[in-house]
């Protein structure tokens, strides 16, 4: 079980991610949060419950891990905090106070910079009490269950992701690219197969709703290269299933997973939860 100084901690599947226990982050110290970035680093998934925080402290609290990032859709940030994305049902004076829907299907988050994006935290507020689960599917250990045939194959391909082809062709919540948001996310080329500079591990960098082909097939074909690789990352022996709380911290690195959304009823429950995406 991995530990850091006086953190306790414990897997929450296998040896795949982590949760700190018994922690407040209010009162954590800059060592502390220091001892946290680097069991994070050593985890693909990172768990902290009961926690009452700020805009501030979260920011505070995301630094530890790298610069932040702004969003893309910046009409969906929390006012006064550019780097903080609400994610929610809610509607504040008849005007919706977040982005609904967000995240259904298998994907990674920023795929589409030019740099992708490593860290992405989500902050709980409001959580329904039933659905509105996230499913996190290790792609370092899907890789390591490839035979080497495949791992030879795949580790030649390249993938183009694009934003625009995201908005315009997912199930939930199209919309339009606006011209700025377009000159903002070129097309961007990158592996099919990542290492991590600190360990030297590879996984499948994979992402459904921005795949928009795979270099050198026909667009199809390169999609369903993709769904076929997500299809295996995805099983259940890959996979932790993370049921919100309010209250609830968790980090992930998007370079060696894979999560997805899931549906609630959005009549009967509301949802309020904060993101911040970090380099």
């Amino acid at each position: 079980m991995p530990m850091a100084g006086a953190l306790r901690t414990r897997f929450l599947k296998d040896d795949f991610g982590v949760e700190i226990l018994d922690v407040d982050l209010n009162e954590a110290s800059d060592e502390t949060f220091g001892e946290i970035a680097d069991i994070y680093r050593r985890n693909s998934v990172l768990l902290i419950r009961n926690q009452n925080l700020s805009p501030d402290t979260l920011l505070r609290f995301s630094s530890c891990f790298g610069p932040l990032v702004p969003h893309t859709r910046d009409e969906y940030t929390l006012p006064g905090y550019p780097t903080i994305y609400v994610l929610s049902n809610k509607v504040v004076n008849g005007k919706p106070i977040g982005i609904h829907r967000d995240g259904i299907g298998w994907h990674t988050d920023g795929s589409y910079l030019q740099r992708p994006l490593i860290t992405t935290l989500l902050y709980a507020l409001e959580t329904p009490l039933e659905g509105g689960d996230t499913r996190f599917a290790d792609t370092c250990g899907a890789y390591e269950a490839l035979d080497e045939e495949d791992k030879r194959k795949y580790g030649e391909l390249e993938v183009l992701h694009s934003f625009t082809y995201l908005m315009e062709n997912r199930e939930y919540g199209r919309a339009a690219v606006t011209p700025e948001q377009k000159a903002k996310t070129p097309e961007a080329v990158h592996p099919l197969v990542l290492t991590r500079p600190h360990d030297g591990k590879k996984s499948l960098y994979l992402s459904l709703g921005t795949a928009q082909e795979v270099v050198g097939y026909e667009p199809e074909e390169g999609r369903e290269i993709v769904r076929r690789l997500a299809d295996f990352a995805t099983q259940p022996e890959f996979v932790y299933a993370h049921k919100w709380k309010a209250g609830d911290l968790v980090a992930w690195n998007n370079l060696c997973t894979l999560h997805c959304a899931s549906l609630y009823d959005d009549m009967k429950y509301e949802r309020l939860v904060y993101r911040v995406w970090i380099d």
